[in-house]
């Protein structure tokens, strides 16, 4: 009889959503919900890790720095590596690293130890929520993969709200040493279950062709009756690239591809910090108390993950480019209605902060839900990971930003007003890049917001 072929895209697409690829893109979910824990685990604790210190909070600037600019290191580098060794070894090591550095930040006796160590933890953080990403999006099918990309993002939503409750409970309590315990030992943990529970890309192992029992488990777990039948033979549809993984996001069609995915990202994570940073200037302003701030923060993020999840469905079942302009529209309109609040209520502005949270994170989750369909398989988690380094860059410059605001004088509306532009700058891009994309592969307007075979 003669061999029958089916790629591994068909064996994804032609088949249920099956627990098992569910339970992927769980484990994924957790990755992504360390990085929504260390979002605020500094922010809660700095003035505790002053005081014992004795240092004042402007002089723990360096260790702020430093916990940005890893990540941004991390994303470039073990996104690569990657693409080159596979993806579940670097999430084991990512999140390994990331755990081990953070539980050494309970041992710090001066600010330096603290700022090397929240760089060296940052490089663990910037390697796992790219692969993450990029792991779970190979394992969802093609109707799916905008809905299972956003789910797993919305882990960064609910691990700021955990570590908004954890800090409610543990500091008074245990100190701010607590939270870094719990910040460590976490990701331990989920290493662990990565080494033990996770598979590796099937897309990746095709395309190795090494370890052919290794790959029939996998498709036994998704089809067991695929599997078993010894005719079919399963091959990767997309084209393998030679040579460093970077430089494939300027070959052949992709650089304004990366262009435009780079400037959707810088400003889509700018809006994160702006709305992450103003929030508790304006509920300390209407008169909030800790136990009301913390509470009104919980529900910032509670409604950002529902945003996340409602946005990725909209883009599987719409024109996913035009879903996420109309989402970053919305940004727009809702930062007016965020500056225009300053001085009210402390209700009337815990309720205009969810509806700013709501959007913003929901419109940076379908943003980060483009970056995952743009790049074939083999420079995937390299054009995630670059991605993720510039929309780090853009939380990096809105402190700069903002602090020329104050300096400025501006008042608090005038400064929402100003930097809300920053969506119309993200529109502009995800315009950019569906005019892009639709002229490289001659499809329709439906077609074009449906892509799955962006390479």
């Amino acid at each position: 009889m003669a061999t029958k072929t089916m790629s591994i895209r068909e064996v994804f697409d032609s088949r249920p959503f099956t627990p098992y690829q569910m339970w992927i893109c769980f484990l994924c979910f957790c990755v992504t919900l360390m990085d929504g824990f260390d979002l605020t685990m500094m922010g809660v604790t700095m003035p505790k890790i002053g005081e014992y210190l004795k240092v004042s909070p402007s002089a723990l600037g360096l260790a702020v720095s430093a916990g940005m600019i890893g990540p941004l290191v991390g994303a470039l580098l073990l996104g690569m590596l990657a693409d080159r060794f596979g993806r579940r070894r670097m999430l084991f090591i990512s999140a390994l690293i990331f755990g081990f550095f953070t539980l050494l930040i309970t041992q710090i006796t001066d600010v330096k130890q603290l700022a090397l160590l929240r760089f060296l933890a940052g490089i663990g953080l910037g390697g796992a929520i790219p692969n993450a990403l990029a792991f779970g999006c190979e394992y969802a099918p093609s109707r799916m993969r905008a809905t299972v990309t956003t789910m797993m993002w919305a882990g960064m939503a609910f691990g700021s709200a955990i570590n908004g409750l954890a800090a409610v409970w543990l500091l008074p309590s245990y100190g701010w040493r607590s939270l870094f315990v719990v910040g460590g030992i976490v990701p331990v943990i989920i290493c662990m279950m990565v080494a033990m529970l996770l598979p590796e890309s099937l897309e990746f192992l095709v395309k190795q062709g090494t370890d052919k029992a290794r790959i029939r488990r996998i498709i036994s777990k998704i089809d067991p009756a695929l599997a078993h039948d010894e005719e079919v033979q399963v091959y990767s549809s997309e084209q393998k690239l030679a040579g460093v993984p970077v430089k494939h996001l300027f070959m052949e069609g992709r650089a304004a591809t990366t262009f435009f995915l780079w400037a959707a990202f810088f400003w889509s994570f700018y809006l994160i910090w702006i709305i992450l940073a103003w929030a508790p200037t304006l509920l300390k302003q209407s008169g909030a108390n800790v136990q009301q701030y913390s509470m009104a923060f919980f529900f910032i993020n509670l409604g950002s993950a529902l945003a996340i999840i409602t946005i990725g469905r909209l883009m599987d079942k719409l024109n996913r480019f035009f879903v996420v302009i109309g989402a970053q529209a919305l940004v727009y309109l809702s930062f007016v209605a965020f500056g225009s609040s300053a001085g009210s209520s402390f209700i009337i502005v815990s309720v205009v902060s969810v509806v700013c949270g709501f959007f913003i994170f929901g419109a940076n989750a379908g943003v980060v839900a483009l970056g995952t369909v743009s790049y074939p398989v083999d420079i995937r988690a390299t054009g995630l990971g670059w991605a993720y380094a510039i929309g780090k860059v853009g939380t990096m410059v809105a402190p700069v930003v903002g602090g020329y605001c104050i300096a400025m004088k501006w008042d608090v509306r005038t400064i929402c007003s100003v930097n809300g532009l920053g969506a119309v700058f993200v529109m502009a891009s995800v315009f950019g890049l569906y005019r892009h994309l639709s002229a490289r592969y001659g499809q329709d307007s439906k077609e074009a917001g449906a892509v799955s075979k962006v390479a």
